[in-house]
C-alpha cells in the first residue's frame, strides 16, 4: 500500500522518485499476510 499526499495526488509521477528526484523507485512486492509484511518491516514477534 502507498499512501501519497500533496503533489502526488495530481501528479503522482513525482511521488514515485528517489529522494534526489532523480530516478523512479521500484516498490517491493510481499504476500498479503501479516508475517510477510512484518517481516519485510523488520518486525518481530514480542
Amino acid at each position: 500500500m502507498i499512501t501519497v499526499t500533496g503533489h502526488g495526488l495530481k501528479d503522482p509521477q513525482w511521488a514515485l522518485r528517489n529522494p534526489e528526484g532523480t530516478g523512479d523507485v521500484q516498490p517491493t512486492v510481499v504476500p498479503v499476510d501479516a508475517a510477510s509484511v512484518a517481516e519485510v518491516l523488520g518486525l518481530q514477534a514480542g
